[in-house]
């Protein structure tokens, strides 16, 4: 079996979308699969920046220009070949692949639901309606989807307008190098990198800045519950830059000197990250998999999350959860959830962590590409 995995452009595939891609290819690779990666050419939009009029050249090399060097490298191609659409946003392909072996991945469709108004605090302008109607419009022509979560498995089956040959979910896996260490050794290396003593431990948080992660909502999370606690354990917040709203947070806070922001590390140091935290905070609205609560329960840190799919499905019973998806109301379940946790003896921590290290078991490498290959497979012998 050939496969021909189809993804974004160069400089529009985010963190997460290339290392799902290079995991599938490499594993795939290993099992005796030929395996390619084709995606589009910076052609028009090479010296342009991702916004405004360079926007639009980049969708021009997408899906005008891409179509025609897709074809011309098609004719060589052997037959004994699946192509794989790796993420549903790219669905204006489908067309090209849907008379042929083909699979859809679906990861999420949070802005495919802000297009439709269906998330009134991420307004979509025309022109990304009119985008999100061309990848819905898309992907609704195929007929095999692999989803990476229950809920976006559920959520795909209320845009499809008919019932797909194969509709499978599979889980996300975890790279083997999210594992629990020493937590003295990662303690010394987060102090290092932020210039402080954290021997005690700290709270935790990862993400990036896009709406849904809620990273304000970590902030007020925690002067909420430095009011009512007696303990003055630090926040160390990884990912993109903050905003200047959440700088603006800081710098209003009684407890500022306890905040601190790491940018884009590198996995060794978010590892040791994890491994040294006392709890990390995840109080995210929206997601498609929610890859950070099983990386930290692998490393043997407590999570709390939101209590809301998909983080209570991939949280199971080793998450404590905010029981609120209200804005308002998260800050104060999320204080009184820190202070809970903060406060177990050291065997319901000891408890805690063995759920958070079982529940981690699932979501393994070898599990998820056998399951993908099956698929795979499934599709070819269709």
């Amino acid at each position: 079996m050939n496969i021909v995995f189809l993804i974004h452009q160069e400089g529009s595939l985010g963190y997460s979308m290339k290392r799902y891609t290079e995991s599938l290819a490499n594993k795939l690779s290993k099992k005796g699969y030929q395996t390619q990666i084709w995606a589009p050419k910076l052609i028009l939009s090479k010296n342009s920046k991702n916004k405004g009029f360079g926007k639009w050249l980049r969708y021009i090399d997408q899906y005008l220009l891409f179509p025609f060097s897709f074809k011309w490298k098609n004719i060589n191609t052997d037959k004994n070949t699946i192509y794989v659409l790796i993420d549903q946003a790219l669905g204006i392909w489908t067309p090209l692949i849907k008379n042929k072996k083909h699979v859809v991945h679906c990861h999420d469709f949070i802005a495919l639901k802000s297009a439709q108004g269906l998330i009134p605090e991420n307004p979509t302008a025309w022109t990304g309606k009119i985008y999100q109607y061309l990848i819905l419009n898309g992907f609704r022509k195929a007929s095999n989807f692999i989803s990476i979560s229950k809920n976006t498995q559920k959520e795909l089956g209320g845009f499809l307008n008919k019932k797909p040959i194969i509709n499978a979910q599979i889980y996300n896996a975890i790279d083997e190098k999210f594992k629990i260490g020493s937590i003295n050794a990662a303690r010394i290396t987060i102090g290092e990198q932020i210039n402080r003593d954290v021997s005690r431990g700290y709270i935790l948080h990862i993400g990036s800045n896009t709406f849904y992660k809620n990273r304000n909502g970590v902030l007020n999370i925690y002067n909420q519950w430095r009011k009512l606690s007696e303990k003055e354990t630090p926040l160390i917040m990884i990912g993109s830059a903050p905003t200047t709203a959440m700088l603006r947070l800081r710098e209003e806070s009684p407890y500022s000197e306890d905040i601190h922001f790491l940018t884009r590390v590198e996995d060794t140091i978010l590892i040791q990250a994890y491994q040294g935290a006392t709890v990390f905070i995840f109080p995210s609205l929206l997601e498609g998999f929610g890859f950070p609560i099983i990386e930290a329960m692998a490393c043997g840190c407590p999570v709390i999350t939101t209590d809301k799919a998909p983080m209570n499905e991939i949280g199971g019973e080793a998450a404590t959860y905010i029981t609120s998806t209200s804005k308002k109301t998260i800050v104060n379940k999320g204080a009184l959830a820190i202070e809970t946790v903060l406060n177990y003896s050291k065997e319901t921590r000891e408890e805690l962590i063995k759920k958070s290290l079982l529940n981690a078991k699932k979501y393994q490498d070898e599990t998820f590409i056998n399951d993908i290959e099956n698929i795979y497979l499934e599709i070819m012998a269709n």
